[in-house]
């Protein structure tokens, strides 16, 4: 997301259109203005916020948009800790399986 005044915005050229599908342009954007003579502000504004929508990260697009969908989908889908428990998912799995043969272990023994 993004304020800026629309004179600004169109003195570096706007959102580029050659860019197809998924993402990519936000970046576009602010290199724009990174390179512009313009002072870039990244601030938490307490009255903006962005509609949650479904993200579809279609085939079509290209690997860098397709990760960069996918990477967005995963900041804004789930927490950190899901994320961490399906990438640590084996490992867990494995600590359970410990535990419960010990614990059975024991029982019998």
């Amino acid at each position: 997301m993004t304020c800026q005044y629309q004179s600004d915005f169109l003195t570096i050229g706007g959102f580029d259109m050659e860019v197809k599908g998924w993402g990519g342009e936000d970046v576009h954007l602010y290199r724009k203005y990174l390179h512009g003579d313009l002072i870039v502000i990244r601030t938490p504004v307490p009255g903006l916020f962005h509609l949650w929508h479904e993200k579809h990260c279609a085939d079509e697009l290209t690997p860098e948009q397709y990760r960069m969908c996918i990477q967005s989908k995963a900041m804004n889908e789930a927490s950190h800790s899901h994320l961490g428990m399906m990438v640590f998912r084996e490992e867990i799995e494995m600590h359970l399986r410990k535990q419960a043969y010990r614990t059975n272990s024991d029982a019998a023994g």
